[in-house]
């Protein structure tokens, strides 16, 4: 029934009262009231100045910047490799070689200073030394049988990842993880069909960003570049590589509501499945991540709750999105329940 306001009627007064206090206004105020909690004054001045000072810098091509990288940590089928060790990752833990070179350049970014000063390691490292370094590491733990190569991008030198691939596939290991921008799996369709001829693989593909002008901001390349990692996710899912996806937007820090919806939608397109299994990461401030979006121009403490706390252990509270999973989640609506029951008994 349609909502009439006569303000000819002594009653005006009542009736808008009438209105502001029906069940769908204040679903609204909700909704504004829980908007405003994550679309704060505060939020859009810390992403502004990351913009800013992210748009202060020309582009790059990543593409072009593979190159380059690629001409400064690869000999042959060596590799420049930091360090090695394990960490807690995927369940039972995982032995790590934490490799040096990437072709982003992401604010947030919490990898070594290696990665934007190449000439810090001149350790080079083959796929054979690699795994049996990573071998012994994961047979002093018992529960760890994965290995992979992080704090860089994984497929650079994409034929030193091949061989560590095979040595992997003879070995008593259950698992190799390559950990992804996805820039050189979307540019480079074989490389999605190189990486399908392997059993023990695990691709993981991390997102950056929901939309081309926000991963421009955030990691300085080119907006088209966008479209590179959302590419590799078709690819791997033609040759039915074995793959999951990341993104950065559990954290309102950095990514808003409408850019989290666009994200969403580009993944929703390639397949619906890919959005309710999404692993939203949060962006956790290592010393070289805060080093870099201080230098960016992002305060690390400007940062507002939505209720009032003072003291040392604000800086340890964070608000986070609800997982996108929870959009599978059904419940029964004893409303919707009634109203079926109602047109039901009157023949509707």
């Amino acid at each position: 029934m349609m909502f009439g306001l006569n303000f000819r009627c002594p009653t005006w007064r009542k009736q808008i009262f009438n209105f502001y206090s029906s069940g769908l206004c204040c679903w609204l105020v909700k909704i504004v009231n829980l908007s405003l909690k994550f679309i704060s004054r505060e939020f859009f001045i810390t992403i502004g100045s990351i913009m800013e000072a992210a748009a202060a810098n020309p582009l790059y091509d990543p593409l072009e910047l593979t190159l380059r990288t690629e001409g400064l940590i690869i000999k042959g089928n060596k590799r420049k490799y930091l360090r090695f060790g394990t960490t807690p990752d995927y369940g039972t833990g995982i032995a790590t070689g934490y490799v040096v070179g990437c072709n982003l350049r992401c604010l947030f970014c919490w990898s070594h200073e290696t990665r934007d000063d190449l000439d810090l390691v001149q350790d080079y490292y083959s796929p054979e030394d690699v795994f049996e370094i990573l071998s012994d590491i994961a047979s002093m733990h018992p529960r760890i049988d994965k290995i992979r190569i992080s704090d860089g991008e994984a497929t650079l030198g994409f034929n030193h990842l091949l061989e560590l691939l095979e040595l992997t596939e003879k070995s008593h290991l259950k698992l190799f993880v390559v950990e992804t921008n996805g820039i050189l799996l979307g540019n480079h369709e074989e490389y999605a069909r190189e990486l399908s001829k392997f059993k023990k693989v695990f691709v993981r593909v991390s997102l950056k960003a929901g939309s081309p002008e926000a991963f421009s901001r955030k990691t300085g390349a080119t907006p088209e570049s966008f479209f590179l990692p959302l590419q590799a996710i078709r690819n791997l899912r033609k040759y039915q590589v074995n793959f999951g996806v990341s993104a950065m937007s559990a954290d309102p820090r950095f990514m808003d509501p409408l850019e989290r919806i666009s994200l969403i939608s580009y993944l929703g397109q390639i397949d619906p499945k890919i959005v309710l299994k999404l692993e939203e990461e949060f962006i956790i401030l290592f010393p070289t991540a805060r080093k870099r979006l201080e230098k960016a121009g992002w305060n690390v403490n400007n940062y507002q709750l939505p209720f009032y706390l003072k003291g040392p252990w604000k800086k340890y509270l964070q608000m986070s999105y609800r997982h996108v999973n929870s959009l599978e989640k059904q419940k029964l609506s004893l409303r919707f329940t009634l109203k079926n029951f109602i047109q039901l008994r009157h023949g509707i």
